[in-house]
């Protein structure tokens, strides 16, 4: 009796330990995804800014063109 829970209680354990080790590794992929995600976003703002500046900078450059041709 003792031994069938000693066998039990080692595969009980061998099994928490491989959870254990997926667990680590999901909650590590999902930290990589997260930092992933914010970079983007960042990324995504620093570029929008950008093109709102370029937009802006041709509607000025427009507006001059269209001033000197009158």
């Amino acid at each position: 009796m003792d031994t069938i829970i000693a066998e039990r209680l080692k595969e009980t354990l061998k099994d928490r330990s491989e959870i254990m080790g997926e667990f680590l590794n999901l909650k590590a992929e999902l930290t990589r995804t997260q930092q992933r995600n914010d970079d983007l976003r960042s990324e995504n703002r620093a570029l929008r800014e950008s093109l709102n500046a370029t937009e802006h900078m041709a509607q000025n450059l427009m507006t001059y063109v269209n001033d000197e041709q009158r």
